[in-house]
């Protein structure tokens, strides 16, 4: 195969010759390695073509070697001009060669943050066969009615692509959101435990709580099709909760970290965070803000300045949920929470690639736990 890539450069260089003389054609790459970016991304892509800020290019993309979800990857194919990976590695390899190539490739304004608030409708769409595919899903998992998704990152989290380890601070202990389920249930959910691979079972029997992250019955379709379908989610940051997010499903995001990467523009999404604890006591927001640690993505970052992240209890997983069941299916809220979004760096911008991270706000904070940081 590096053979075939070698000898294959001259032919490239020639497509790339004759592409940057076109003057309209780009290349991209489709982040299909992580679930996360390969929706978030692609879905603020598309939204962006559709409002006009692509208008005038021809977009060619390919996807990674690795798929995190290949039925999710084969429907944003269908929504592309892609080719294969081989294609198009070499040709946006050989592209780099020249001056000015980044005139010549493509991604969305800024990964998956939709910071112009264009993310309206969900692109990615269901079959009939599908659709009775998913029905039978629910009746081999015992769903009957509704049910809620509930996803919860641990230190089994992408321990088979890597170290990445200094992600950990990103983890919690599934136990701690037994109450919140058990209230679900008690509601009338059934409630789903999602994950690839997770470290412990939830310790819940109930014929209306399904630890598929545990029992074996994980698919990439039916990942896709609970996500989708769900009345809402509830979990950290991770892949996953860009599945409901995408289909434009309420959200809890819970033990959220790092505070200044959280989805500021879902108005269907509602957000506590974990605690940031210095010389023993718990950091308010100007503190989080005005150090950076709201920007801090590895946990070496938080050890400089002698920062601990600590857990949301019990009961303030229990309060958000309760929050999100309240008032569904009446969301967005109303409601500005100016205690927060006064102090909130809506203006803040990335530090690796010098662009804006926020769109206009529209997500709610936890009220209750909100009051401890009033």
């Amino acid at each position: 195969m590096k053979l075939l890539r070698f000898l294959s450069i001259p032919f490239f260089m020639f497509l790339v010759f004759l592409m940057r003389r076109k003057g309209n054609v780009r290349i991209g790459e489709i982040w299909s390695n992580r679930l996360g970016h390969l929706i978030g991304n692609t879905e603020c892509y598309l939204a962006e073509r559709d409002a006009g800020l692509h208008d005038g290019f021809i977009d060619i993309w390919y996807s990674r070697d690795e798929s995190a979800n290949r039925v999710i990857e084969k429907k944003y194919r269908k929504l592309l001009h892609t080719v294969p990976t081989f294609f198009g590695f070499l040709l946006r390899t050989c592209n780099r060669y020249f001056t000015g190539w980044e005139k010549h490739e493509v991604e969305s304004l800024q990964y998956d943050r939709d910071i112009k608030n264009l993310w309206k409708h969900p692109y990615l769409t269901f079959t009939e066969f599908e659709e009775w595919r998913g029905r039978r899903l629910l009746k081999k998992l015992g769903i009957n009615g509704k049910w809620v998704c509930l996803m919860v990152r641990d230190d089994q989290y992408l321990k088979d692509k890597g170290d990445y380890s200094y992600h950990n601070y990103r983890d919690s202990e599934i136990n701690t959101y037994g109450v919140a389920v058990l209230e679900l249930i008690k509601r009338g959910y059934t409630v789903v435990r999602m994950g690839v691979k997770v470290s412990n079972p939830l310790q819940i029997m109930h014929p209306r709580f399904i630890d598929y992250a545990w029992n074996g019955s994980r698919t990439e379709f039916a990942d896709l099709y609970l996500g989708a379908k769900c009345e809402f989610a509830v979990g950290t940051a991770c892949g996953f909760m860009s599945i409901p997010q995408a289909f434009d499903r309420p959200v809890v995001f819970v033990n959220h970290a790092p505070l200044e990467y959280t989805p500021v523009s879902n108005e269907k999404a509602l957000l506590i965070w974990k605690h940031h604890i210095k010389d023993g006591k718990r950091m308010s927001l100007d503190e989080i803000f005005q150090c950076a640690a709201g920007q801090f993505t590895a946990m070496p970052d938080f050890a400089k300045l002698g920062i601990t992240l600590e857990d949301n209890t019990h009961q303030e997983i229990y309060d958000a949920v309760v929050e999100m069941a309240d008032n569904y299916p009446n969301v967005p809220w109303k409601g500005t929470q100016p205690e927060f979004w006064s102090k909130f760096p809506l203006n803040s911008i990335s530090p690796f690639n010098g662009r804006p991270l926020h769109g206009k706000a529209g997500m709610r904070i936890g009220t209750e736990f909100l009051k401890g940081y009033a």
